[in-house]
């Protein structure tokens, strides 16, 4: 076991009778990493935090926080602290009561927690609000001095069960921010559960995707989505094309035959694939263009797909627009197009049009 990692997840199984919430996963997070798990409801995001809090004990595995295996050690003897969705502050208690409740519980001395309860407040710029209520304080004040409450005790890890997900949109967008520059300035490991791909893009340093209790990848935001690992993870994060294609040829170059007998290449494709099978193409809308007939015959670029197709249903978005395009196979996708110029000359239903896009940014997955 390595002293480098913060949190190490060394082949973790968490069965609930005959169901596994959590499948053989193993995870090393760094110090100092903003670390999220992401996925759908039910895919073992939270069963995994839940077991590094201690909350839940693993079926199978082991569990180690800087280098120590947890074992059966209960949650107030790890050196962790969570921040739940609900907050859950005292309302009976003020602010700064709340922040030194955990304190108080250790028996810390007074002026110890008058300090440190001053420097929780000061580091989550709400110094002027220690004697206020709970319920005198916003949806994000609320959201911050959890934080501060969950950081007065010096954690050397924080975990994070989707704390944003009560607060409205344009607030969420906000504390992601926030919470981002507080956790670059405290330097501590934060674990981070939540369903909100974009949340987990923004905030993260790295993120590890589940489904079905398994771990399908773990990257860095860029990396995530641009370079998705399988179906899955193209699909869950943001918005893919899937091109039903028959494979040609792997080497020296991808080919893939779409159902219209057109032939493109991809830049990528995933293991266990091979010439003959049936797989899809995978690319994002705003990795494609449109352009009429004549323009798509000026490009020479050997590596730029041309595939047929017919506008089908335009949607104005204001940043860009959706163009809905059905290929010669019968396959819809969708191409956004930046709306840069203004008095440009839009696209119209019925119009034919040549998809285009880079092979580079093409990946062939299974079926």
């Amino acid at each position: 076991m390595s002293e480098t990692f913060a949190v190490e997840l060394q082949d973790v199984v968490k069965q609930f009778g005959d169901v596994i919430a959590v499948n053989h996963v193993s995870l090393r997070i760094k110090d100092g990493e903003f670390f999220s798990l992401l996925g759908p409801s039910g895919c073992g995001k939270t069963t995994t935090l839940r077991m590094i809090a201690g909350f839940e004990m693993p079926t199978g595995g082991a569990i180690y926080i800087h280098g120590e295996r947890q074992g059966y050690r209960p949650p107030n003897k790890r050196p962790i602290n969570t921040v739940f969705q609900n907050y859950a502050l005292f309302p009976h208690m003020t602010v700064a009561e709340n922040i030194a409740f955990g304190m108080e519980m250790q028996k810390t001395p007074r002026d110890e927690i008058k300090r440190r309860v001053d420097e929780a407040l000061a580091m989550v710029r709400l110094s002027n609000m220690a004697n206020r209520k709970p319920k005198q304080l916003s949806g994000g004040q609320q959201q911050r001095i959890a934080l501060a409450r969950a950081l007065v005790n010096r954690p050397k890890v924080l975990l994070l069960d989707e704390p944003l997900g009560a607060l409205d949109l344009k607030l969420r967008k906000a504390m992601q921010i926030e919470l981002k520059a507080l956790q670059e300035e405290v330097g501590i490991t934060f674990i981070y559960v939540t369903h909100d791909q974009e949340e987990a893009l923004t905030m993260s340093d790295r993120i590890a995707v589940m489904n079905n209790g398994i771990v399908h990848q773990v990257g860095d935001p860029e990396t995530i989505y641009e370079h998705p690992a399988d179906r899955f993870v193209a699909d869950f994060i943001g918005e893919t094309n899937f091109i039903p294609v028959k494979v040609v040829s792997l080497s020296p170059v991808i080919e893939v035959a779409l159902g219209s007998g057109e032939k493109v290449i991809a830049g990528w494709v995933e293991e266990g694939i091979s010439v003959g099978d049936r797989a899809v193409l995978s690319i994002r809308p705003e990795k494609m263009d449109l352009l009429e007939p004549h323009e798509a015959a000026e490009v020479k670029a050997k590596d730029v797909a041309r595939v047929r197709g017919k506008v089908t249903h335009l949607v104005y978005v204001g940043t860009d627009t959706r163009h809905s395009v059905t290929l010669g196979d019968g396959t819809e996708v969708v191409v956004r197009l930046q709306n840069m110029y203004i008095g440009e000359e839009p696209w119209e239903i019925g119009e034919e049009a040549i998809v285009t896009w880079n092979a580079a940014h093409a990946r062939i997955l299974k079926e």
